[in-house]
């Protein structure tokens, strides 16, 4: 769960379609989820257990991933590093040092350019220095890449992330979907992707769609949450009693972690993201792209890499601050049908032409070949 963990599996697919022999190193929690996934790609969870989040986490991450690849250096010819924080600039140089492999890293995220530890004059030199050792640096989005290179990390490409254009597509079980959830025919579905933290906005979408009510009493929103971690039961409860405040818990369905999404964006009308910032999430919300190549409209907070994907013909870019505005965008796709089926089309036009698999791990195989050589 995560839009970089999203990113990086769609790329590794995509690359052991292409033929190459790909191994993901990292943590995973449940055991369904490592060893070969298909032919030409292996998933290895370096702990059997761990708690990610924590700097006891990211210290042991770097030691033992430097330790696994260096006892199997012969395997690879190359090492590719992902992350959303600089922090694990220091995992990439560890690795390389460790193998003495050609070595990349893409950030997912934008370093921001002052405050947090990232801007601690020791911090910041230190992680300068490991990024500087790297063969090539890359970037989810322009505006990443023009984050790092304000940060002091000199060239950098940005190679926008894949989207599995054939499972998220319009499909036939609309309408079980939505009757599997109580919503009828003529009820607009707004989806809500995320958690319950305050940087992903739930708050502010929830009073957003107390007002759109004003204008269709018969929406309904559906909004998934995530994990503990990020969805705990104190902010949870904060949400119900909103939800209360409003008066509109009739017409909101609340679901946990979901393994039917392109079944949930394929029953929605249109979804909902207007997340903060793009500082945990990636640049690219991973929900909007899953959403644009099923068809759907977006609205979407106007911050980070956002506007270089969301345009008025395919969604709309909102304050994530300004409820009103955030319900003015639901209103426009929820009110007119015809205008929500043109955004799907154009949204599936653009999810074509700019994410597509396959180019994107061809895109990677030329930066590879030119950084092995």
């Amino acid at each position: 769960i995560g839009g970089y963990s999203t990113s990086v599996l769609g790329l590794a697919r995509a690359q052991a379609e292409a033929g190459d022999q790909v191994t993901i190193l990292g943590y995973v929690r449940d055991e369904a989820g490592r060893g070969v996934v298909q032919d030409g790609l292996e998933v290895i969870s370096l702990f059997d257990s761990a708690d990610p989040g924590t700097i006891r986490f990211g210290l042991d991450f770097i030691r033992e991933s430097a330790r696994w690849a260096s006892s199997r250096r012969s395997m690879f010819d190359l090492v590719h590093n992902h992350s959303g924080f600089p922090d694990y600039f220091l995992a990439s140089d560890r690795a390389r040092k460790a193998t003495g492999l050609p070595s990349l890293h893409t950030m997912y995220c934008p370093i921001p350019a002052s405050g947090g530890r990232f801007n601690l004059p020791l911090v910041r030199g230190m992680l300068r220095r490991a990024a500087g050792r790297m063969d090539r640096l890359l970037a989810m989005s322009r505006n990443v890449a023009a984050s790092m290179t304000a940060w002091g990390l000199g060239d950098v490409s940005a190679i926008p992330p894949p989207v599995d254009l054939e499972r998220f597509k319009d499909g036939s079980d609309r309408e079980t979907t939505r009757h599997a959830l109580g919503i009828e025919d003529d009820e607009p579905m707004v989806l809500f992707v995320g958690n319950a933290t305050e940087q992903k906005n739930l708050a502010g979408t929830l009073e957003a769609f107390a007002l759109l009510l004003q204008q269709a009493p018969n929406a309904k929103l559906v909004m998934t949450t995530e994990l503990p971690r990020t969805s705990s039961d104190a902010a949870l409860q904060r949400l119900r009693t909103l939800m209360s405040d409003l008066k509109i818990e009739d017409r909101v369905i609340q679901l946990g972690i979901v393994d039917t999404m392109p079944g949930l964006m394929r029953a929605c009308d249109v979804l909902v993201a207007p997340f903060k910032d793009s500082y945990g999430p990636s640049d690219y919300f991973m929900v909007v792209l899953e959403a644009m190549a099923t068809g759907r409209p977006t609205i979407v907070s106007n911050v980070g890499g956002m506007p270089e994907v969301v345009a008025d013909d395919r969604g709309r870019l909102v304050d994530p601050h300004d409820a009103r505005a955030i319900a003015d965008g639901l209103a426009t796709y929820v009110l007119d049908a015809d205008l929500r089926r043109t955004a799907g089309l154009a949204a599936r036009r653009f999810a074509e032409s700019t994410f597509q698999a396959s180019t994107i791990a061809d895109i990677h195989r030329s930066i590879y070949e030119e950084t092995a050589a």
